[in-house]
């Protein structure tokens, strides 16, 4: 069973767009279909009343679960905050190379892949990420452009 809302006249799915999946709320992040990055209340996600009946959040208590959110990400996944606006926190992660992967091209060409290795090993390769929470304490990660 899947319920939806949010849903644009024609039929397309938005950014934003809340769906549950029979275990879950999960939103459109416009790419694919993801679970909260955190929450005021976690179980509340895992029914299927939609959420927009529940009552609203002040905006005192969304800024406070924001914060903690942003809070676990920097110091569980290593993210930096990049810019704290008016409609949420972007994030920056790190993104690490494949060692593995690159450790056995260099073996298969003779140590000549080790230009493009040690390249992407000092290079800053990141990943953006929007955190924003809705009016009833769930925040939510949208993926930003990889820099």
């Amino acid at each position: 069973m899947s319920v939806t809302m949010n849903r644009t006249r024609k039929g397309r799915r938005v950014s934003g767009e809340l769906q549950w999946d029979g275990t879950r709320w999960r939103r459109w992040t416009g790419r694919r279909w993801a679970r909260a990055a955190y929450s005021l209340r976690p179980s509340r996600l895992e029914v299927a009343e939609p959420l927009h009946r529940d009552p609203e959040e002040s905006v005192e208590t969304r800024q406070r679960v924001l914060g903690l959110a942003v809070e676990d990400q920097v110091l569980t996944n290593g993210a930096t905050v990049v810019h704290e606006g008016p409609s949420g926190v972007v994030l920056s992660y790190r993104r690490r190379p494949a060692h593995a992967a690159h450790a056995i091209m260099t073996l298969l060409t003779g140590g000549l892949w080790a230009v493009v290795w040690a390249a992407c090993a000092l290079g800053e390769a990141r990943d953006r990420v929007l955190l924003e929470v809705d009016p009833w304490g769930h925040v939510w990660a949208t993926q930003g452009l990889k820099r």
